[in-house]
């Protein structure tokens, strides 16, 4: 008999959001990750010159991850 996940989140293959973890993960690996909520579609996290960068109205800012970031599962890949 196969066991079935008591977790709340779906697994990752049939959900699109990614939580902060799988998130930093990609970031690591590279990619541009943004919030659904956020509106503005230019605004995404990224790691640049070793330190994890927001960008926000055309500029680099350090990101200063809040718990709200950590806690969130609504991150995604930035195209």
């Amino acid at each position: 008999m196969e066991k079935k996940s008591q977790s709340p989140i779906p697994p990752l293959k049939v959900r699109k959001e990614l939580l902060f973890l799988e998130a930093i993960e990609a970031i690591i690996e590279g990619k541009k990750v943004r919030r659904v909520e956020w509106t503005d579609t230019q605004e995404y996290c990224l790691l640049k010159d070793n330190f994890l960068m927001i960008h926000r109205n055309d500029k680099f800012h350090t990101w200063i991850v809040s718990e709200g970031d950590i806690l969130a599962i609504d991150w995604v890949i930035a195209k």
